[in-house]
Formats: structure tokens, C-alpha cells, sequence
């Protein structure tokens, strides 16, 4: 009974901390909401774009470093956020907090550049008609 016990605990547990553990998105940190996402649809269409061996080589390389660069930046603009609220709370003088906002500010434009330097990896790398694809698969539904 108490193996029962024990196992029903644990499996309730397990989704619960597989969530938790889940990356969050630009938005729920904070953030601005991503003018354009095309690496996550490139890597969920590589086989429907017909990517050829070298491009297939190109997205795995960069699947291995810019997410997590690029989250890490996130991480850090969502980070200076929690910093200028508590600034805000606490009464910080106004400079700090103008200091602050203007790093968040400058932050959020250099993601926005990251997006658009993404864009226009992906441009050099695919066909001109694989790019027009992935620009179509990529548009909000």
C-alpha cells in the first residue's frame, strides 16, 4: 500500500516538474512577442523544404548555440525588468531607474535585431523558393 501510495504521488509529481522545467516564452518574461520566428518552423519543416545535406549541417550548427544565446539574452532583459520594478518599488532615485530602463530598452532592440539577423542567415542558406516557403509556413495562423 504504501508502494501504491509512493507511485501515485510520484506520477502526479512528474508532469507537474516536466512543466516546470519547460523554457519560457519572450512574453512570459516579460518581453516583446517576436516579430518573426523562423528557426523553430525551419526545424519543424526541414524535411518539407527539402533542405539538402549541407543546409540540414547549417541548421543543426546553429540549433547548437543561437536558442540558447538568444535565451540568455532574454534572460538577462527579463532580469533587468525584476530590477527596475524593484527599483520602482523601493523609491530608487530616478537615474538608477532611467539607467535601467534604457538597458532594457537597448536590450529589446538588440533581440529584435537578433530576429532580423536570423532572418537573414536563413535568406543566405535556403533557395530564394525554400525562403519564400518558410515565410509562408511561418505566418500566424
Amino acid at each position: 500500500m504504501k508502494n501504491l501510495m509512493l507511485s501515485a504521488a510520484l506520477a502526479l509529481a512528474l508532469p507537474v516538474s516536466a512543466l516546470a522545467q519547460q523554457p519560457l516564452s519572450p512574453q512570459e518574461k516579460g518581453l516583446s512577442a517576436p516579430i518573426i520566428a523562423l528557426t523553430p518552423v525551419l526545424a519543424k519543416n526541414a524535411d518539407a523544404l527539402m533542405l539538402d545535406e549541407a543546409q540540414k549541417a547549417d541548421l543543426k550548427a546553429f540549433m547548437a548555440t543561437m536558442p540558447a544565446k538568444r535565451m540568455a539574452f532574454e534572460d538577462e532583459t527579463a532580469a533587468l525588468r525584476k530590477e527596475l520594478q524593484d527599483a520602482i518599488a523601493t523609491g530608487a532615485p530616478v537615474a538608477e531607474r532611467e539607467a535601467l530602463a534604457a538597458k532594457i530598452g537597448a536590450n529589446e532592440t538588440a533581440l529584435l535585431v537578433m530576429r532580423s539577423n536570423c532572418a537573414d542567415h536563413w535568406r543566405g542558406v535556403l533557395t530564394p523558393e525554400q525562403f519564400a516557403q518558410l515565410l509562408v509556413l511561418a505566418e500566424p495562423k
